[in-house]
């Protein structure tokens, strides 16, 4: 989504934590991408505000999430490194220069997903991880919130064997990484969107 669209959801829906799924040691060979999800954003705190979109009620939303390609194991690796070296601040640069898809909630634009990774479960479903450096508004820089210390926008869905499934979204996010070297993501709201 553009910073312009609905600018109510793109400045609480759009935060990403970085998809660094390269925590997980087993690392299976990523899809090539090209894929589409549809998806209705449930936002359990009705905080979306009122918006025209046809059928649907303040607290939920449509959604269209498109992967271009899938960021490779050396490319998260990249990454994964820029955050643990220099911090959250040099990835969400980092994160800025890359594009692996986009994301379009209502009737906005798309904005663009900086990284994408899938990981295959036991049960032959997926773990789709997304990571997006979230626009954050004049309004926040000026009034200095809280919400300009998560900058980040983290998607994390489930998906069956049948392709079905269901997911989080953490609007606005901060990250880091454990001593376990595991991505930590730490959402400003007190409970994700749902997917």
């Amino acid at each position: 989504m553009n910073s312009k669209g609905n600018s109510v959801l793109l400045r609480t829906a759009l935060a990403a934590g970085l998809l660094l799924a390269t925590s997980m040691t087993a690392s299976a060979q990523q899809p090539r991408g090209g894929e589409q999800f549809t998806a209705n954003l449930v936002d359990p705190a009705g905080t979306f505000g009122h918006h025209r979109s046809g059928g649907f009620g303040s607290n939920t939303a449509p959604v269209v999430i498109h992967i271009d390609h899938y960021t490779s194991d050396v490319e998260a690796g990249q990454l994964k490194g820029i955050l643990q070296q220099k911090g959250p601040e040099a990835l969400r640069d980092a994160l800025w220069n890359e594009e692996a898809g986009y994301i379009r909630i209502g009737g906005g634009l798309g904005y663009p997903i900086a990284a994408a990774r899938s990981v295959a479960t036991d049960d032959g479903g997926r773990i789709i991880r997304l990571m997006i450096d979230r626009p954050i508004s004049q309004r926040e820089v000026i009034l200095n919130t809280h919400t300009v210390d998560y900058p980040f926008a983290y998607v994390e869905i489930k998906l069956g064997a049948g392709g079905k499934g269901q997911g989080d979204f953490y609007q606005a996010a901060k990250v880091s990484l454990t001593n376990d070297n595991t991505l930590h993501i730490d959402n400003y709201s007190p409970q994700p969107l749902r997917l």
